[in-house]
């Protein structure tokens, strides 16, 4: 007797995002610059589509790609993280519409001429984030939660995080599988490098954060400086940082990569040519092997 099997074929699965944080406690590192054009080289040379998250209240990753205008218009009429987050917003709203708040606030193709790159502005609202999610249960979850319906729309979503570990970065955290440490070499960030993954193991041990290091990558450097080149080659031997990745193409400081979100584009459209430009190039590659 012959049996006859049927095959039901399901459609695959949607891959989920990568969901990545860009991460350090000390400001001026050039940890935006890094978020901003990973995610440019990322859509723009290895056809990724990406989303950037930015959590910071200065703003800088949004108007480093779109004009002071074009983002004052978008946050009046759509919306930014200060409301998805509803900082000073307007009240409650049900799941369905939290839904469509969210994907509204989503400016598609931010920069035209890099298709599949998206972006969620911050606002300067989002200062008041601590304060006005004090009392709130679960809120260093609410923005996992919100993401975890664009998961399948992305093949990255990176998280531009203000340099403190409160309210918006535990949130971008609590959402990532992994965190990226930008860091310049000098003295203070070497020993705020301690510090970070002190404090990120507190965080993962009491609230439960299932996130891991994805490296550490050294920006703004200045060949000529013989301590910033001493610093690059020390820490990866120190016993404290031996089992952290440290990524080999480093960020030189470079006046196209200071100039570029002057005119609201990535340092691949605004100097294609620059030094900088060909170093986030081979970062993006590096780190796209990496994943």
């Amino acid at each position: 007797m012959e049996v006859l099997l049927i095959h039901l074929n399901s459609p695959p699965a949607v891959p989920n995002a990568t969901v990545i944080s860009l991460l350090n406690m000390k400001g001026g590192v050039g940890k935006t610059t890094v978020a901003v054009n990973l995610a440019a080289y990322f859509a723009r040379e290895h056809g990724k589509k990406v989303l950037l998250v930015d959590l910071d209240p200065q703003t800088n990753a949004s108007l480093s790609l779109m004009p002071e205008k074009a983002w004052a218009a978008w946050a009046a009429e759509h919306g930014t993280m200060a409301d998805i987050f509803e900082i000073g917003g307007e009240g409650k709203r049900s799941r369905a519409e939290e839904h469509h708040k969210f994907r509204d606030c989503i400016v598609h193709n931010v920069v035209p001429e890099i298709p599949g790159l998206d972006l969620i502005p911050s606002h300067l609202r989002l200062s008041f984030i601590d304060l006005d999610l004090a009392a709130r249960p679960g809120r260093e979850r609410i923005l996992s939660r919100k993401l975890d319906k664009v998961l399948g729309d992305y093949d990255v979503i990176l998280c531009d995080c203000p340099p403190n570990l409160q309210t918006a970065t535990q949130n971008a955290l609590y959402a990532s599988d992994y965190f990226l440490v930008p860091m310049q070499p000098d003295f203070l960030s070497s020993v705020g490098l301690g510090l970070l993954l002190d404090r990120m193991d507190y965080l993962k041990s009491e609230l439960e954060f299932k996130i891991k290091c994805l490296g550490v990558v050294f920006t703004r450097v200045r060949r000529h400086v013989t301590f910033h080149q001493e610093t690059m080659a020390r820490l990866p031997e120190e016993k404290a940082f031996r089992k952290l990745h440290f990524f080999k193409t480093v960020i030189p400081e470079n006046i196209a990569i200071s100039e570029a979100p002057m005119s609201g584009k990535p340092i691949a459209l605004y100097d294609g040519s620059a030094t900088g430009a060909e170093a986030f190039r081979e970062l993006a590659a590096e780190v796209v092997a990496r994943l």
